[in-house]
Formats: structure tokens, sequence, C-alpha cells
């Protein structure tokens, strides 16, 4: 995306305007002349494309008219498009800044500047060119664009090679009415496989989708965009239609959502504050709703005081999650002032029209510097599953809860091991997929058990690991016992499946069947008479009083109940589950 028109706002600042470079790394030659002298200060050791440089003279005239610069580069001169003129101070002192700015040549630059009476004064230094990026800000990576996606041979060559970027922006085809972009054809992101490639791999780059439809409206550009409504209802239609748009494509083209789908809004004048406002607050709140995040990509002069000042009108003015600023500032960092009080993620375009080299393949990029927290990388939590271990209903139900800082969570997974009665758990099955509600029922059989296991899936992509197991049985009926010498079985009303089986004498046995070790035995009894339980014979432990009495059953082997007294024992529903190991 070339935007000279930053270095053009750059150089045109007032004489005497407060533009520090720090450190200071300078070459400094004085007119043979009486007075006047100039000097060229690099904001950087390394004189190159990410360098600043600022132009100051002095012993000039004071107050002197008409102070013009000429560039030469290399003994040629060298059109500037900007304006050359200016006027000296009362102090006899004058200072300009001058960026390198894509399309500059490399070379040494002599800046002479001459007053109406002929006295001049030079400057010269070297500017280099630099073919790898510089180091990204602690916290921050480093993302390119490019105006036609690179092959995927080439990425994968810049990736074996060490370039140190993260992510990729390319441009999205968009309605043909409104397209924007200076260069169409996309043939290498839209061929098979290209996203996918970039998206994969031993190092993957995220893929950032730049949607350059409509601008602002004709008024408040230079007529070279097709401008949206300038009407703010119909600028409002117009965004949630592009927003509707960018989204279908980046899904057809597999662009994972961890990346925000950008609007590319190109600097417009004052005047069209409620149509852009409108066009971008639709963009944002109609990518919510398809589950993209939103981000604008513009001048921090124009359209991120329009948002800021939308969102103080309107606390419920939905925001882009990312601003994309461009600032061609030289700085590979977000620290760009006026943004980080936002609610916003930061990416910052700090580099127009650079050429780097990897692999020895050279390529025309912008380079940006972002917010790691952009993309999603952490991964939900999800709280423990709880369910009842045990129960009477023809299903076994189950609740939790997810949580997402970033993307938030977009829904869960859930595998489930089975026990029918008197067996082995089964396997774990394979993760099912699960709407965003957090809860679940699963049927059951009599006697038969269920654990299951959750882990949550945020709208990165991001999955969490899985829970730790929960777990619930069906009672099964006392009639699915064999019952020995001394018990009786009897119908009643209010009993599970109406039926009891009862003892009133001393080693009357209720054989249960085989269980696991770590198998859950859970029986529904009542009456004074105490229960022993045992395993192959020997004694594990002993079940009283009234009500669901429960246990670990600490070894393999056929579980029986075994009255310990005389006294009157009912036995209603029992359970005799095994449990999967994680």
């Amino acid at each position: 995306m070339s935007r000279r028109w930053i270095g053009a706002v750059a150089l045109s600042l007032a004489v005497g305007g407060v533009l520090a470079a720090s450190p200071a790394h300078a070459t400094t030659m004085v007119n043979p002349g009486p007075s006047p002298s100039a000097r060229v200060t690099a904001s950087s050791a390394v004189h190159d494309e990410m360098a600043g440089y600022t132009l100051t003279v002095a012993g000039f005239q004071p107050g002197t008219d008409s102070v013009t610069l000429a560039i030469t580069v290399n003994g040629a001169p060298y059109a500037l498009s900007y304006d050359r003129t200016r006027n000296i101070t009362e102090s006899g002192t004058g200072s300009w800044f001058w960026p390198w700015t894509s399309g500059d040549p490399y070379g040494t630059y002599a800046f002479t500047f001459t007053d109406v009476a002929k006295h001049t004064a030079t400057a010269t230094i070297a500017i280099n060119h630099t073919p790898t990026a510089p180091r990204a800000a602690a916290g921050t990576g480093l993302m390119i664009d490019t105006a036609t996606a690179p092959s995927l041979e080439t990425v994968d060559a810049w990736r074996a090679a060490g370039a140190p970027y993260s992510a990729i922006g390319v441009y999205i085809p968009t309605d043909p009415a409104v397209d924007n972009r200076h260069d169409k054809v996309q043939s290498n992101l839209l061929s098979s496989g290209w996203v996918s490639g970039v998206q994969g791999g031993a190092r993957p780059w995220h893929v950032v989708p730049i949607h350059v439809g409509l601008q602002a409206p004709d008024g408040c550009q230079s007529g070279r965009f097709v401008g949206m409504d300038p009407i703010p209802e119909q600028a409002a239609s117009q965004g949630k239609a592009a927003a509707e748009s960018a989204a279908t494509t980046a899904g057809q083209l597999g662009i994972a959502r961890t990346s925000p789908i950008m609007a590319d809004i190109e600097s417009y004048t004052a005047g069209c504050a409620g149509a852009i406002r409108a066009y971008l607050g639709a963009w944002s709140a109609r990518l919510h709703a398809l589950d993209w995040r939103a981000g604008v990509y513009g001048s921090t002069k124009s359209v991120v005081p329009d948002l800021v000042a939308a969102r103080s009108a309107d606390p419920t003015y939905v925001l882009p999650d990312v601003i994309w600023a461009a600032t061609d500032n030289r700085l590979p960092s977000t620290s760009v002032p006026g943004l980080s009080s936002e609610p916003w993620k930061i990416a910052n375009q700090y580099l127009l029209g650079v050429q780097r080299t990897y692999a020895g393949i050279a390529v025309p990029v912008d380079e940006t510097s972002f917010d790691w927290s952009i993309w999603d990388t952490a991964a939900p939590t999800v709280s423990a599953v709880s369910g009842s271990w045990l129960t009477r209903a023809t299903s076994a139900a189950f609740t939790w809860s997810g949580f997402d800082a970033d993307s938030g969570v977009a829904g869960y997974e859930l595998r489930s091991s089975r026990a029918p009665r008197g067996r082995k758990p089964g396997p774990w099955s394979g993760a099912s997929t699960m709407a965003s509600a957090a809860q679940t029922r699963t049927a059951l059989k009599p006697g038969e058990g269920v654990c299951i296991e959750v882990r949550g899936v945020d709208r990165a992509g991001n999955r969490s690991a899985w829970s730790r197991p929960s777990c619930s049985a069906r009672l099964a009926d006392d009639r699915a016992a064999k019952a020995g010498a001394g018990w009786k079985r009897s119908r009643h009303g209010g009993a599970y499946a109406h039926t009891l089986s009862t003892a009133s004498r001393k080693g009357a046995v209720l054989t249960l069947g085989p269980a696991t070790a770590g198998s859950r035995l859970g029986v529904v009894r009542s009456g004074r008479g105490p229960l022993a339980v045992r395993v192959d014979g020997r004694k594990v432990g002993v079940l009283g009083g009234t009500g669901i009495r429960a246990l670990t059953v600490p070894r393999a082997g056929k579980v029986t109940l075994t009255t310990a007294t005389a006294k009157k024992v009912t036995v209603d529903a029992y359970v005799l589950a095994a449990e999967p190991r994680s």
C-alpha cells in the first residue's frame, strides 16, 4: 500500500518545528561563504530506510525569505514533489524533516539551501539499503503486506531463510464495482493450497485479509476512489454488505478466524465523519455477528479520531478489534500516540515500499509491527464438569462453564466412555462438536455408567486440555441382582421400578456382579441391618443406614452384599459402575 502522502506531510512541517532525532549521527559541510551552514542528522547510526533525516540550517540572514532546498543523489538532480521553499526565522535558523520514501534512490544525498542573495549551504549523507527487516520491539511481531501475494515457494523460501515475519497481509477479492486495489491480480492467493500452505508448516504465518472497498464520500477524497454514500444510514448498509462479502471470501479461501479482516480506509479530509463512522460501525458489528474479528486500516489523523469520537458520543458504538495505523514512522513497535488508550489491539505500518531479500529472493513490501495479542494464541479454560454420579432418570445431565479472554469461547467438544452394567468401561469416543451451550444430557440404560470429558474451542480455533472426567450412572433395579436364600422380593409403588428386596436373617447374600478395581458402588437401602460388601468373598466395607450408601471397590472381582445381622434390611436399587482412566 504505497502512500506517499505521509512523506509529503512530514516534509511540509513548518520551519523551526521541533524535530528531535536521537541518537544524532550527522555529516556536515560548511558553505565557503562567510556564515550559512547546513546539517543533516539521521535518527539512527544506520543510514537506511528506517532512519528519519532532520535538515537544519543556520547563519542565514535573520528573517530571510525564500530559502530553497535542492537535492542531488550521486551527483544527479533529484526532483522533489514537495514544496521546497521556506522562510528563515528571526534567529537565522530553519529546520526540515526529510524521510526516505518508497521509490527514493539509494546513494549520497546532497541537500543544498540557497537564499535569494545566492548564499548557499550544503550538507551530505549516504543513505543505504538494508535488505533485511529490523528487530521488532518486545511483545510485538512483524508482518508484511504486498500488492500481489507472493508465491507459496517464495514464502517457504523466506521462512526457511529465517525471515522474521509472522503474518502477511493480502488483498482479498471484492465487488469489482468498488474494488479500489491498485493491483487486482491475485493468482497466487487464489491458487489451491496457498492459504493452507502459508498458515501451516513448521513456521506458519497468519494470513490477514485486506478489503479495499468503498472509501470516504466523494466530497472528502480526491475522486480516485469509489466513495461510500454520504448519508450515514446508507453508508451503514454499505458497511454491513462489505463485511458480509469480505467474510464470505475469507471463509472460502480458508483464512483462519484467528486473523481480523481489515477494512482499508485511505486518508480523507474533514466533512464526512458521519458516513465513515456509520460504515465502520456496521462493518465491525456485522463481522462480529459472523464470528469474525474486525480491523480497520487508516491514518491516525483521519479514521482513528473519527472512531474515537464515535465511541465517545455513543458508548454502544462497535469499535474494531484491531486498528492498523498507517504511520510510516520507521519505529517497529506499536507505541503509536493516541491509540493505546482505546480497547483495541494495535498494528503499526511503520515502513512503506521497502525491498527485503531472503534466500536471494527480493520482494517489495510494506512492514508492520503488531501486538502479539492480536492473534489469540491462548486456549480457553473449562471449569470442572459437574453431574450427579447416580441418577434414577433415563439420562444423565452434565454442566460446565468456559472462558476465553481474547476471542471468546465458540463452542465445546465432548468425548465419552461407557460402562454397561457388569462390564469394563469402553474406550474414549472420538470428539463430538457441540454448540456453545455448556450442558449436555446422555441416555443411559439401567445399571449403565458414563463418563464425559469436555474441552473448549475459542473463535481462534484454540482448544483447551480435556477436563477431568465426570461420571454418572443409572440405577439398576434390585431384581438385577441375584438373590440368595433369605432375600424376598416384593412390589412397592414408591420404590424404584416398584420393587424391593428384603432380608431379615444373618448371612443372606445378594450378588451384584463383577466389578473392576476402582468401580463405584452405590446402594439405595433402608432398615437397621448392616450389609457387608465383599469382593470374591473378602470383606471390603459395610453399608448401613437409610438412603444412598456408597464406596469405591478396591479390587476386581465378584461383588456381593451379605446381611451382617438378623435385623431387617431392604435394598431398592444399586449402581456398580466402572470408570475409565484418563
